[in-house]
C-alpha cells in the first residue's frame, strides 16, 4: 500500500440546543485511527468553546472531514448524547485501508440518579459514493461505561455493518439498534466507533448517534399501551 500524509480536517461543533448543557470536567476527544487525538480545549482544538472541537490534522492515507462531533455531557433528563455528524472520508492511498474514529467524553450523570435501569441506543446513516468499489465496507458501534472510562467499553451495541454492494451507484445505508444495561451510582461515559474499510478512491459519508436514555416507567409503558389501544379502536369505528 502507498503511504501518504494527506490532510485531516476534523471540525467538532455543537448542533441544536441539545448540545448546550453545561459540563463539568468532561473529556470529549475524537481519535483517528490511533494516530492523532484531539481533545476538547487542549494543544490542537483551536475553538475555545467546551463542547466543540476545530483541529487540522494529517492522518496516514486518508483524507478525512468531521463536520460536527458533540456531547451534551453531564447529560439531560431526557438523554446522554454523543454524535459524530457529517463524517466524509475519501481513501487517497494506492490500496485498501482500514480507518477506525473513535468519539468519547465523560462525566454523563443524567438522565436518572444513582443505579438506574438504560437503554443504549445506537444510530447510524450515510452513503457510499458512486464509484466507490463492491466490498467497501462500514461498522458502527456504541459504548458506554458505568465506571466512567475512556473510551467507553464495557458496554457495547452490537455492530451495524453496511457493505457496498455496487460500484456502479450512490448507496445510501443506515440503521439502529438498542441495548440494556445499568448505569452506577456515579458518573458514566459514552462513546462510539466508526470502523470504515475502503479501496483505493474509495469515498462515503456517514452520521451517528449514541443516546443514553432510562428504561421507561411501567406507568409509561402503560399509558403508550393504552394509547395505541384507543388509536386500534378508532380505525376500527371508522371502517
Amino acid at each position: 500500500m502507498t503511504k501518504k500524509m494527506l490532510n485531516c480536517v476534523v471540525v467538532a461543533g455543537v448542533a441544536g440546543a441539545a448540545f448546550c448543557a453545561s459540563r463539568a470536567q468532561a473529556a470529549l476527544i475524537v481519535n483517528l485511527n490511533g494516530v492523532t487525538s484531539i481533545t476538547d480545549n487542549a494543544a490542537g482544538d483551536s475553538d475555545p468553546a467546551v463542547g466543540r472541537i476545530i483541529n487540522s490534522s494529517n492522518v496516514t492515507g486518508f483524507g478525512i472531514a468531521v463536520s460536527i462531533a458533540a456531547s451534551n455531557s453531564p447529560g439531560t433528563s431526557t438523554a446522554g448524547l454523543l454524535q459524530i455528524s457529517s463524517l466524509d472520508i475519501e481513501n487517497q492511498t494506492g490500496g485498501t485501508g482500514v480507518l477506525t474514529i473513535t468519539v468519547s467524553d465523560t462525566n454523563y450523570t443524567l438522565p436518572g440518579a444513582g443505579i438506574a435501569s438504560m437503554l443504549l441506543d445506537s444510530d447510524i446513516g450515510g452513503t457510499f459514493a458512486q464509484g466507490s468499489a463492491v466490498g467497501n465496507t462500514v461498522s458502527f458501534r456504541s459504548f458506554a461505561d458505568p465506571a466512567n472510562v475512556q473510551p467507553a467499553a464495557a458496554v457495547s451495541t452490537p455492530a451495524l455493518i453496511f457493505l457496498k454492494a455496487t460500484s456502479s451507484t450512490t448507496e445510501a445505508f443506515s440503521g439502529s439498534n438498542t441495548v440494556p444495561w445499568t448505569r452506577g451510582a456515579g458518573a458514566y461515559s459514552l462513546a462510539n466507533q466508526a470502523v470504515i474499510t475502503l479501496t483505493a478512491g474509495g469515498q462515503v459519508n456517514i452520521s451517528g448517534t449514541t443516546t443514553a436514555t432510562l428504561v421507561p416507567e411501567p406507568a409509561s409503558l402503560a399509558a403508550i399501551g393504552l394509547a395505541g389501544t384507543a388509536l386500534a379502536m378508532g380505525r376500527r369505528r371508522r371502517h
